[in-house]
């Protein structure tokens, strides 16, 4: 049978044999605080190491420096010794060791007990492994020196193994039983065995709620039971500072909040086609916002996003939504007294940059909530003269609630311009692209800047436009006019309910590399002593292999009554 359909097939006799395996939760206490699970490790570990990309990493000079340090030699000779001595290779080990799963339980702390259970479908194998454990450690600790050895002995019918104070194991069946504390341990064992009145966290309702709230079908499952850990005086501590705080407040109000009225976080790691997913989700979501919280959400109708933008060699794009009007309106709500003082004196000093009697708040109430940011590839530099460190370029892409904002940014920065024109030389420069206006400002060539020996202002030429209710800033005039461009091919899309979405995109961000490489050629020189020549060859063999990991995207929806989080790998998309 060819290698795909046999991995089929074991994945479907192992999907039907699921329901009648003991589930390794049980054998975890339910004073845990957070539990991870592994339902089938063979598949997670295989689709992992199945990746090109992770096969293609093991050719690169630092990977390679690592699997051929002492300590990965000394791992795979382990990985030998115990292939040879059950009689299998490891996939096959890892189906008889842990088909039925693997579980993570304990609490949050410092030295707090944990319990680590391993749910095997083979007795014999799993009763092979655990003395060939403890042999292993005894020669081990023989080649170490030291004087003792593992303690061996029985408990209800159990085998047991205890070394020092910080290793205690057991096993009972085809479960094998680690921990960190003695009485962890017995805990465990009491509920492996049946004995006594101690619950399982399996019992837990949360737990159960959070399995639900996730997708089905993750290759790993994390539960965290924030109820527990919201009564810790550290908790309780954050909450009150962070609703304190008005940075905190802006950029992370909202996800605060939900956490904070969630009982649970689940996450979970999936492998769908071309992707891995991790998806996190909360049993809260905008409902219960206070009032002044929809700075972070729009009404009901509107997108939570608008589209990201993808100009030519974009190497990061993110938007998001931030009605910072109406945060303005209800700043009374979001910040603390003293910040408050601090926001109306900013307001008198910044008038002194606006047009006219345009104050800090009709600025912000005329600012749009859909912003957009991006880093992208430059094609050309901007001057004839190169800088030290080439930098990519930037650009910001906001709505205009009202024209008038377009109008006191365009003014402040003329203002602006006309000041630093005396202190760095730059001078006003007006272009066309599209029938749009961008107004720039450049530096001079022929003036050196005492503060800036290296050059870097020749990085930037900064600018800005309008296309219809978009205003646009950008780092280059290249930059401004790939942004029109996106921002004209983008206004009939559709946008997002997620609130804030960013990508990252590897082909780009090779390219990038392969272009600057000159701080991780002298990394790879003083680090391995390789001669230049090499070290150029490593780098370019890394900006290669950077090139093939495909993007990754960021994506937070708060919905009705749910918060969701999500992160894809989306490793062979170009």
């Amino acid at each position: 049978m060819p290698r795909l359909a046999l991995l089929a097939a074991l994945a479907l006799a192992g999907s039907a044999r699921a329901g009648d395996r003991p589930d390794p939760l049980r054998c975890v206490p339910a004073t845990a605080q957070f539990t991870l699970t592994v339902e089938q490790p063979r598949q997670l570990a295989e689709a992992v190491l199945a990746l090109k990309s992770v096969k293609d990493a093991q050719q690169l000079a630092p990977v390679r420096e690592v699997l051929d340090s002492p300590t990965a030699r000394r791992f795979y000779q382990m990985l030998g010794y115990v292939e040879r001595e059950l009689g299998a290779d490891w996939p096959a080990l890892l189906d008889k060791l842990a088909g039925g799963g693997i579980a993570l339980g304990g609490r949050f702390g410092d030295n707090e007990p944990a319990v680590l259970v391993i749910q095997g479908t083979d007795e014999a194998a799993t009763a092979k492994t655990f003395a060939l454990f403890g042999k292993v450690l005894d020669d081990e600790l023989a080649r170490q020196g030291a004087p003792t050895k593992a303690v061996r002995g029985t408990d209800g019918g159990a085998d047991t193994l205890r070394l020092g104070d910080d290793l205690h194991a057991a096993r009972h069946g085809a479960t094998l039983l680690v921990s960190n504390k003695a009485e962890a341990l017995k805990a465990a064992l009491d509920l492996a065995l049946g004995r006594g009145d101690g619950e399982s966290v399996a019992g837990k309702s949360s737990l159960g709620a959070a399995r639900t709230l996730l997708p089905k079908g993750p290759l790993a499952r994390l539960w965290v039971d924030l109820a527990s850990v919201k009564q810790s005086q550290a908790a309780k501590d954050f909450f009150e500072a962070t609703r304190k705080e008005f940075l905190q407040t802006l950029v992370a109000g909202s996800t605060i909040d939900c956490v904070k009225r969630a009982d649970f976080v689940a996450a979970g790691l999936y492998h769908e086609g071309g992707t891995f997913r991790l998806a996190v989700r909360l049993p809260a979501g905008r409902d219960a916002f206070p009032e002044e919280f929809a700075l972070h959400v729009p009404p009901e109708g509107k997108p939570g996003s608008l589209p990201l933008l993808e100009p030519p060699g974009v190497l990061y794009s993110q938007s998001f939504y931030l009605d910072l009007g109406f945060g303005w309106k209800h700043r009374t709500k979001l910040v603390n007294e003293q910040t408050l003082k601090d926001i109306d004196e900013g307001e008198k000093q910044l008038s002194k940059f606006l047009p006219g009697a345009v104050k800090l708040g009709e600025l912000l109430e005329s600012w749009g909530p859909y912003h957009r940011l991006v880093a992208v590839n430059q094609e050309r530099l901007p001057y004839k003269t190169r800088p030290g460190q080439v930098l990519p370029g930037f650009g910001y892409v906001t709505t205009m609630a009202d024209p008038k904002f377009g109008t006191a940014v365009a003014s402040a920065a003329r203002a602006g311009g006309l000041i630093a024109s005396l202190q760095f030389g730059l001078r006003q420069v007006d272009a066309e692209h599209d029938g749009v206006k961008i107004t720039a400002y450049r530096f001079r060539e022929d003036k050196p800047l005492p503060d800036d020996e290296d050059g870097l202002r020749f990085n930037f030429e900064p600018c800005f436009a309008a296309v219809g209710d978009q205003f646009i800033a950008a780092s280059t005039v290249e930059v401004c006019k790939k942004l029109i461009a996106e921002v004209k091919r983008t206004a009939g899309q559709k946008g997002s309910p997620a609130v804030w979405r960013a990508k990252g995109y590897a082909g780009p961000a090779g390219d990038a590399l392969y272009a600057v490489p000159e701080p991780f050629v002298t990394d790879a020189v003083l680090r391995t002593g390789a001669t230049l020549g090499e070290a150029r060859k490593q780098v370019d063999a890394l900006a290669a292999w950077v090139r093939t990991l495909g993007t990754a995207r960021v994506e937070i929806d708060e919905a009705a009554t749910e918060y969701r989080f999500d992160i894809v790998w989306e490793y062979g998309k170009k």
